[in-house]
């Protein structure tokens, strides 16, 4: 799925790392990815566990500075307990910690929990929903988790290198 394919019904969920990757409001990454929520009409989900994090690296103003703008908006996501959705979650952790060489109790539980919270909000009639990440181990767990799942065909997994480009502008794929 390329970012071109974005439709405003998509229930996009952001990740921590992508908001400490494109820097602060006057960054010209954070400027691109604000481009690009506007071109998609898409808001960022940005869930609060997600917010936690990045007040603990002192980078929570990025994400207020989205929702003042209104491109994103903090969610309070339930906690997966379908039967997939933790499914998807174990692929997560085993995969992440099999590529980073780290123990699996060792591997951040916001990683795993995207492949679990895309089910989920897809089960609670969301026709698709796009997972936003700079974590390339994580996308390829979470891509994996669902296409085992059989999700394949309504969760996407987006990195940002997939909807900017460093050196120019957004990319339209």
């Amino acid at each position: 799925m390329g970012s071109s394919n974005l439709d405003s019904d998509d229930f996009v969920l952001a990740d921590t790392n992508l908001f400490v990757a494109v820097g602060g409001p006057e960054n010209s990454k954070f400027q691109k990815l604000r481009k690009f929520a506007a071109r998609h009409q898409v808001t960022l989900q940005v869930p609060q566990r997600v917010v936690g994090e990045l007040s603990t690296v002192h980078v929570a103003d990025r994400v207020e500075t989205a929702i003042e703008e209104g491109w994103a908006t903090k969610i309070n996501p339930p906690s997966p307990t379908d039967s997939d959705a933790v499914a998807a979650m174990d692929y997560v952790r085993r995969e992440i910690a099999r590529k980073s060489g780290k123990n699996e109790h060792q591997v951040e539980k916001a990683d795993t929990v995207f492949a679990g919270l895309a089910i989920e909000f897809l089960r609670n009639g969301h026709p698709r929903v796009v997972v936003l990440t700079d974590d390339k181990i994580a996308a390829a767990a979470i891509e994996g988790a669902v296409e085992q799942q059989g999700y394949d065909e309504s969760i996407f997994v987006l990195r940002r290198s997939d909807i900017m480009d460093d050196g120019g502008d957004v990319r339209v794929i």
